[in-house]
């Protein structure tokens, strides 16, 4: 699996390269902030993988990085996805470096 900073995963969106980032947070904590991106809970990601298939990136971001690391293992193992990434330092680390882009509540 590839961790990616929030500023690579910004350019790559920005480009509009063959990528998607997924906020795969619980719909609660989306009620304090929130990136314009889809979100598909965890729980549910699986399911909902084959729909992702199609892009060369498939990026992973939760608050922090933890559960976005636990599901790419995952998904690696259990699914042999090889399009797996992570947005390193989560939705936190998004804050920090990509604040404009963002909504808080």
């Amino acid at each position: 699996m590839k961790i990616l900073s929030p500023k690579v995963v910004l350019l790559a969106l920005e480009a509009k390269e063959n990528c998607c980032l997924i906020d795969i947070r619980e719909p609660y904590e989306l009620l304090s902030c929130k990136i314009d991106c889809p979100s598909i809970p965890m729980a549910t990601f699986a399911a909902a993988y084959p729909t992702l298939q199609k892009y060369d990136q498939v990026i992973l971001m939760c608050q922090s990085g933890k559960r976005a690391e636990a599901l790419a293992n995952f998904m690696e193992t259990e699914y042999s996805a090889t399009n797996i990434c992570i947005l390193e330092g989560g939705i936190n680390a998004w804050i920090e470096q990509n604040a404009p882009q963002i909504t808080c509540q």
